[in-house]
Order: structure tokens, then C-alpha cells, then sequence
């Protein structure tokens, strides 16, 4: 969203009160895209939700068109909240992503099958599956289950559904 040239970018799913660690990480890496970019950490623009769900992503977009100053980019934590971003910003009379830029992150199938489908952030289900299992064998077949838990990253991409050429081409001006 950056690279497009955005630059009042939200974002979608923050759960302060479960201590969620994923929407933590979420959090984390949204802050310190903004600061390598240059850009204000906006208060107006974090956007806390009970679940991760179409409605709460609905209800997010609402406030943050109706906040003082209206984002350019939203990045939601899931493509739940996204899909619910995306069609409230369609009931406002908004384009995506010519108006306003929105991003999921897991790559769920409604992402692709929506009437407008949804740029996602796409980890490898795969490789997710794999270490998830391996650990788990790990768990079990060690003695008296002395394995450490873990922690694992595993690889990701962007899978945009539009063709971003012209707004790259544009921001690049």
C-alpha cells in the first residue's frame, strides 16, 4: 500500500483485551511498516475488534470513514474483517482500489469469489501444516514431552487481485 503511494493507512483487528498474539504480531509489523515509510503512527486509524468477523470489519470501515480524516488503505487482520471492509466501502460509493486500498491477510477461497476480490496476504497453508505436524510428532515421540514449545515463521506472499500497473504507475509520478 505504501509502494501504491498511500499514506493514511489503517488498520483493522487490533485486540487489546485478549492478548491475541497473532493480531500482536499484526500490530507490530503494521507500526514498523510505518515507520520505515516515515509515516505517522495515527491513533484514529487502529480499529480494535471483538472477533475477527465480516461484521466487525463492516463496522470498522464505518468509523474510520466517519472519523475527522478518512484513510486511504486499510489493512485488516483477516480477510473476514477485509470482506466486511470491502463491502462497506462499495455501500459508500467508494472504488477499490482506485479510492481507497484494502488488504486481507489468510487468503480464504470468499476472498477470490467475492463480487470484488480481495488483495491477501497468502502463507503457505502447506508449509503451515507440515511444521504444525512436525512439532506435534516432536511433542509426543520426545521423553516425558521435554520438546520446547516453538515458535515458527513460516513464508508468505501478496496475492493482489486487481492489477495494480496503473496505481503503481501513478504513484511512481
Amino acid at each position: 500500500m505504501i509502494g501504491l503511494g498511500r499514506r493514511r493507512i489503517a488498520a483493522t483487528g487490533t485486540q487489546p483485551r485478549l492478548r491475541n498474539g497473532t493480531a500482536q504480531l499484526r500490530t507490530e509489523g503494521y507500526l514498523r511498516a510505518l515507520d520505515r515509510a516515515g509515516l505517522l503512527h495515527d491513533q484514529d486509524f487502529q480499529r480494535s475488534v471483538r472477533a475477527l468477523h465480516r461484521a466487525d470489519g463492516a463496522r470498522a470501515m464505518n468509523e474510520l470513514l466517519d472519523g475527522p480524516t478518512a484513510p486511504d488503505a486499510v489493512f485488516a487482520f483477516s480477510d473476514e474483517l477485509a470482506l466486511g471492509a470491502l463491502h462497506t466501502a462499495h455501500q459508500r460509493g467508494l472504488r477499490v482500489p482506485e479510492d481507497i486500498a484494502i488488504v486481507g491477510f489468510d487468503d480464504i477461497e470468499d476472498g477470490r469469489c467475492s463480487n470484488r476480490p480481495l488483495t491477501t496476504v497468502a502463507p503457505d497453508k502447506q508449509q503451515i501444516a507440515e511444521r504444525s505436524l512436525q512439532g506435534l510428532a516432536n511433542r509426543i515421540y520426545s521423553p516425558a514431552n521435554a520438546t520446547p514449545p516453538q515458535e515458527v515463521t513460516v513464508s508468505h506472499r501478496l496475492r493482489p487481485q486487481h492489477d495494480l500497473r496503473p496505481l503503481l504507475q501513478r504513484a511512481s509520478r
